[in-house]
């Protein structure tokens, strides 16, 4: 598993979409599939910064901060799950928000502070709500977990509406239904960790990593063929 308090640069402007975003340049398209038919690696992105295109040094970053927005959640779960001694808990709670706030400040240095405030809250609140749902895993507590789910789903639907407010055209629909997804995927992978079934949680962790480097790969596109003028190099 990646190390999730690794410290990632941002070197460029980027822009968030948890849990698999789009833009598709004028249109849309179904996140859902780009993420999961993209099967590329983050080894395939490791020519020298000073070499690359602006663009492909934004699609670099993105996978970079996305894909630590996953391991940083799923360590968290893993130990909560585990039961984690305090200190350890505390480093891997840190690292989780020290993401997000990345993650709100990359969206702020597209489209200003606005947008960083619209999206920090419901941000915080869906890894809030991630971080219950694991502990009602542990605690075999349905209730709990039905609460943290129905409370996901109106963060989900936040997150989708403040980037469709930003991006118009990113349909509001396409994205909550990718972001869904997405949070399916990591929470089954909390319930196999939570059985003892690890060789199943790996490889849905693996499968969510793929998911969200492809949703890196369609936004970095999105945002340069919406962007033009900043990314003519």
């Amino acid at each position: 598993m990646q190390d999730p308090a690794k410290n990632n640069k941002v070197t460029l402007i980027i822009i968030f979409t948890l849990i698999g975003l789009l833009v598709g340049g004028a249109v849309a398209y179904p996140i859902g599939r780009s993420m999961m038919d993209d099967t590329k690696s983050n080894s395939s992105m490791t020519q020298d910064s000073s070499t690359m295109t602006k663009a492909a040094g934004l699609r670099v970053t993105l996978n970079n901060l996305l894909r630590e927005h996953v391991t940083t959640n799923l360590t968290v779960s893993y130990n909560i799950i585990d039961k984690a001694p305090e200190a350890k808990m505390k480093a891997s709670l840190d690292a989780q928000t020290a993401n997000a706030v990345a993650i709100a400040t990359a969206v702020g240095s597209v489209y200003g502070d606005d947008a960083k405030t619209a999206i920090t809250q419901p941000f915080v609140d869906h890894l809030t709500q991630s971080n219950n749902y694991a502990k009602a895993v542990v605690a075999n507590d349905m209730a709990g977990q039905a609460t943290s789910l129905a409370a996901l789903q109106v963060n989900l639907r936040q997150i989708a509406d403040v980037f469709n407010s930003v991006i118009p055209s990113l349909p509001s629909d396409t994205l909550y239904g990718a972001l869904n997804d997405h949070e399916t995927l990591m929470n089954q992978i909390a319930v196999a960790y939570q059985a003892g079934d690890f060789n199943k949680a790996y490889e849905l962790e693996a499968q969510a990593l793929t998911q969200i480097s492809g949703g890196a790969d369609a936004l970095a596109g999105g945002i340069v063929a919406s962007k033009p003028d900043t990314f003519k190099n």
